[in-house]
């Protein structure tokens, strides 16, 4: 009981309340990734709908407190309408097996939209050395297709501190690569407002036979559905409490039993 001990009892108090709540944060972040990956899932599995309904959809929960890019990310919808690549951009930077690259992003015209509406749609990866556009190499079929993919929020540039070292985008004149798909700043360069969304493209039906050569773009990726490592970060932060707790009873045995 004298000061030194008593100073001593209160700091391993708040080791073990601290590591405490670390461990029940981590276990919390386990939760909300997997309920996130039973949403994944179950988007993945449904049949498209239509690209206003999935906004629709998507707004209705962010105007019940879901983040707006969560309630958007992973719906899948069928479009129709015509490729313009010539106002294609590249998204950088997007690595694929460890090779550097991009991704084209393609905006589509979308049929029987009264407003013209136009919709980015990331058709998939090429290799860091076709940087102009439009991307000959991977073209999108010509004519009116169809398209299946998941949808994905809007990005633009961060602000406050983080903004200084983030990456940046050119603030005027006509953009080729980009870093952000903001519609803000892209809107300027496309023959029609654009749609809040981007799509990321499962699989596109044509008027026109596709290339049969053609490999690229690589299609992207669907959403990687994994638990993530909050649970082991979990245990760990338990097994710190324990550790502590047991050995800090042990040296007051120890200490006891010496007196």
């Amino acid at each position: 009981m004298t000061p030194k001990w008593l100073f001593g009892h209160l700091l391993v108090l708040a080791v073990v309340v601290s590591f405490t709540q670390f461990g029940f944060w981590q276990l919390r972040r386990h939760a909300e990734r997997s309920a996130r990956n039973e949403v994944t899932v179950a988007r993945a599995a449904a049949e498209p709908v239509a690209l206003d309904e999935a906004l629709a959809a998507a707004a209705a929960e962010a105007a019940d407190g879901l983040d707006a890019a969560q309630a958007l990310r992973d719906r899948r919808v069928r479009v129709a309408g015509w490729f313009e690549p010539e106002d294609e951009v590249l998204r950088r930077p997007v690595s694929r097996d460890g090779m550097p690259g991009y991704h084209v992003v393609t905006p589509l015209r979308l049929e029987d939209d009264p407003d013209g509406r136009r919709l980015w749609v990331e058709r998939g990866w090429v290799p860091d050395a076709f940087d102009a556009v439009p991307v000959a190499e991977a073209a999108p079929p010509e004519g009116r297709v169809e398209v299946v993919g998941w949808l994905r929020a809007t990005t633009a540039p961060p602000t406050g501190w983080v903004a200084a070292i983030a990456p940046r985008d050119p603030p005027s004149g006509r953009l080729t690569t980009v870093a952000y798909l903001d519609p803000e700043r892209l809107g300027d360069q496309v023959g029609g407002p654009l749609v809040p969304a981007v799509l990321w493209l499962e699989s596109v039906v044509g008027s026109a036979p596709a290339v049969a050569a053609q490999t690229l773009p690589l299609p992207p990726e669907p959403s990687e559905v994994t638990s993530g490592p909050h649970l082991g970060y979990a245990i760990q932060w338990f097994a710190f409490v324990l550790v502590t707790v047991v050995g800090y009873a042990a040296l007051l045995r120890r200490v006891t039993r010496e007196g």
